[in-house]
């Protein structure tokens, strides 16, 4: 798709926006625009007459009833002008909150069906990023543009038709004139565009190189290290390179100004030529001339803006662009398969599966089988496929071969929803809530949000006495006022509580308790699994301590399970379970 095709689509996709949230706004804005331009013309004739009128009452030493039409016509115009431009600005607060209102509505919308795979793609990852930047406002201004262009080219067609009594003339040095000016003016706004192109990943190192030395504990490790001076001299490096390639083409947007000023100044000497020569011959008449010579000002402003105005346009679309290309991204597949509890047992049946836009197979043709009355540990070394499976077990990814059987249905037929309900996980990677404690513990099962004692004996269980201490009402991080911060280990294990409140068949821990020491995390895991032993669970860690404790262990290598069994047994057959185990103990015995 070629460049002008492109930006055709955005915006009609922007319009599509406006029509969608704010169709009736949209119109009136539009409509007072256009109204407003129509009263620049008007009042332009009504000043023409006022001073002829003024000019026979000076020559002839009487007043002619035209004088109080016509100034109170202007005086019309001009209070009439001044209520649309009010509710201009009226118009544009209650455009602004229905945008905001229904795009955000729409986009949250968007995120719940959001296919998982979005997320793992640096593509498709930046456009999620961005979008939370206030995409509403940027539709309306990108809109409010639009009109002002529309505005802007009904006063020059007006103000056109009043040169016209004048001479001809006028409208053909305006238009010579009024092409170069606008090729120079889009020249000028094409050379800032495409030096934003340029510089958009630039600019995204510059901000990451920012963050690392603003963000406190980047800050901290990097002052530990003794680094901030290099990353100041990345920063500098890159900054310096941005700014060089802005003055050049600073250099060159400067010349296209330059002619187009040039041009403007010779269309406004040609038109003051032809209007004292009009004037001076009596082929107009000299209230004609004056407001022709004061309105030839106002031509150059009002071309200056559009140009101005037009020059944005192409940036400012760009930069709205991933607002369409977010609604675009794939969402995940509709699955209406439904399943009863209890369930009994997974089975992987052949499942390979490979990353989108990676060729390397992460899993390969893994055949095994997870008793859901057990507890089960997954164990291998980093990269062996183990977060994988936690992976394809929530519904994230399906298999790209084989498949995932819970008790006799596929899983892939099963949707988010259903599948929520039968397994509950917390990733090494949970995130913070700045919510309150109450709150953090209950996503575990938001039916005992109201219940302090079960809140509270979730908190006791794993270790946090002195965070139940606090209130369960106590907000925690910075977003409130009196909020508290927790230490790594304190969130993981706070994290970890909720899992003693859910109500689902069977719970999974993806190395959730990276953040402690082992003592914590052998102790965590002997409370988890007799905790756990009534409904299964399944554990991944890095430590194999901690999966000595398990019913079953599976030994995940390059993708494929090359043993199980329990802990005694996978040591007396001295495997890759057994060599795992004896290198990490000779860390707690040299």
């Amino acid at each position: 798709m070629g460049k002008s095709e492109t930006m055709k689509k955005q915006i009609k996709d922007i319009l599509g926006m406006v029509w969608k949230y704010n169709r009736i706004l949209g119109g009136i804005k539009l409509l007072n625009a256009v109204l407003l331009a129509v009263l620049v013309s008007i009042n332009t004739i009504l000043f023409q007459k006022i001073i002829d009128d003024i000019l026979i009452l000076l020559r002839h030493k009487r007043i002619t009833t035209g004088i109080y039409v016509d100034f109170g016509l202007f005086v019309a115009a001009l209070f009439f002008g001044v209520l649309l431009t009010s509710f201009d600005n009226y118009i544009e607060i209650r455009f602004d909150m229905r945008m905001t209102d229904g795009l955000e509505r729409d986009i949250i919308q968007k995120y719940k069906n959001l296919d998982y795979s979005c997320y793992e793609k640096s593509a498709t990852y930046d456009i999620i990023s961005r979008i939370s930047k206030n995409p509403g406002e940027k539709i309306k201004i990108i809109y409010w543009k639009t009109v002002e262009i529309v505005k802007i080219v009904v006063s020059l067609a007006g103000l056109l038709l009043v040169f016209r009594q004048a001479s001809n003339l006028l409208i053909v040095i305006f238009v010579v004139f009024l092409i170069p000016m606008l090729y120079e003016n889009y020249k000028a706004g094409s050379l800032w565009f495409e030096l934003y192109e340029r510089q958009t990943m630039d600019e995204r190192k510059v901000a990451y190189y920012e963050r690392l030395l603003t963000s406190k504990i980047s800050l901290i490790e990097l002052i530990i290290y003794q680094a901030t001076d290099y990353i100041k001299s990345l920063w500098e490096k890159q900054s310096n390179k941005m700014l060089k390639e802005k003055d050049a083409t600073l250099k060159k947007v400067e010349k296209a100004l330059l002619k187009k000023s040039l041009f403007a100044a010779l269309w406004y000497i040609g038109c003051t030529g032809i209007l004292i020569h009009s004037v001076m011959t009596g082929h107009i008449s000299v209230g004609l001339f004056i407001a022709l010579f004061n309105t030839t000002l106002s031509i150059v402003d009002t071309i200056t803006n559009l140009l101005e105005t037009f020059g944005d346009f192409s940036k400012e679309i760009k930069e709205v662009s991933y607002i369409s290309s977010f609604f675009e991204l794939k969402n995940t597949e509709p699955r209406m398969g439904h399943i009863e509890v209890p369930i009994h047992f997974i089975r992987f049946e052949d499942v390979c599966f490979s990353y989108p836009n990676s060729e390397k197979e992460v899993l390969h043709d893994a055949n095994f089988e997870i008793d859901l009355s057990q507890s089960t540990a997954i164990v291998g070394e980093n990269g062996s496929g183990k977060t994988t499976i936690i992976k394809l077990l929530c519904g994230f990814y399906r298999p790209t071969k084989g498949r995932i059987m819970i008790d006799d249905h596929d899983l892939n037929e099963l949707s988010s929803q259903e599948i929520g309900k039968l397994i509950k996980v917390v990733f090494q990677d949970f995130y913070q809530y700045e919510l309150t404690i109450r709150e953090n513990i209950a996503f575990g099962n938001l039916c005992e949000l109201k219940h302090d004692d079960k809140l509270e004996e979730a908190l006791e269980l794993v270790n946090l006495k002195a965070v139940k201490n606090i209130g369960l009402d106590k907000p925690l991080g910075k977003l409130e006022k009196g909020g508290i911060d927790l230490s790594k280990g304190q969130w993981q294990r706070l994290a970890v509580s909720r899992l003693f409140l859910t109500d689902t068949t069977y719970t999974i821990l993806d190395e959730p308790t990276a953040s402690m020491d082992p003592v914590s995390e052998y102790k965590m895991y002997q409370l988890f699994y007799s905790l756990m032993k009534s409904r299964g669970s399944l554990m991944i860690s890095h430590r194999l301590i901690s999966a000595k404790m398990a019913d079953h262990i599976l030994v995940l290598k390059h993708g494929n399970i090359i043993e199980q069994g329990n802990h005694d047994d996978l040591m007396k057959s001295q495997g890759e379970y057994y060599t795992l185990f004896c290198k990490q103990a000779e860390w707690y015995t040299a």
